[in-house]
């Protein structure tokens, strides 16, 4: 089963050009990383909780999220070492498989819910993917490198707050090939903009 990735059409109005460059990330290394306990989190993991918690209440009727067309998104926070994004799903919006660089985050499902799709290692040292559903209050944690997509497979529109520490520099979009993790490109980002 192959899993494409267009990352072109993930960030529709912001990527201006998405050249794909080598990742040096290999299969080998995530397991590590997604392999942890579901209560396994560090400090800085339960900080970007409590932040992405903390905005979510504003996340809710914060402006132009209401009734999206399209996945949208905006910077609620930023400084050197966080930055927090509200991010709108209208029903089927969905952002394809990828990474977060080197930065940990949190999400948080302010309204609706979603879906998510995160990698598992095997122990065959293939991958397989595994959902959740993170319903409105309902969060999800994860530490550097961890594959997921997410998408809204509900009705009506779903808002979620997106918190990473350090500020996201690169997200790699990946396909999953006869049970192999390969990416297929990467974008990268300053100030929370696409730049290529």
């Amino acid at each position: 089963m192959a899993i494409a990735a267009s990352p072109s059409a993930v960030h529709p109005q912001r990527v201006r050009e998405v050249r794909s460059r080598p990742v040096a990330m290999s299969v080998q290394h995530l397991p590590r990383d997604l392999a942890r306990a579901p209560g396994d989190v560090s400090p800085e993991q339960e900080s970007l909780l409590a932040t992405a918690l903390g905005l979510s209440e504003q996340a809710r009727s914060w402006p132009g999220m209401a009734r999206p067309t399209r996945r949208q998104w905006d910077l609620m926070v930023a400084s050197d070492d966080v930055e927090a994004w509200v991010i709108a799903w209208p029903p089927g919006g969905a952002i394809e498989l990828h990474d977060h660089g080197g930065s940990s985050g949190a999400v948080v499902v302010a309204v609706g819910e979603l879906l998510e799709t995160s990698i598992v290692p095997q122990p065959s040292g293939s991958v397989a993917p595994r959902t959740n559903t993170i319903r409105a209050g309902g969060f999800i944690q994860f530490a550097q490198h961890h594959v997921h997509d997410i998408i809204n497979v509900g009705e009506v529109p779903a808002i979620s707050v997106h918190v990473y520490a350090p500020p996201l520099t690169t997200m790699t979009y990946y396909r999953i090939d006869e049970g192999d993790l390969e990416p297929a490109a990467t974008v990268h980002y300053a100030s929370g903009e696409a730049v290529p």
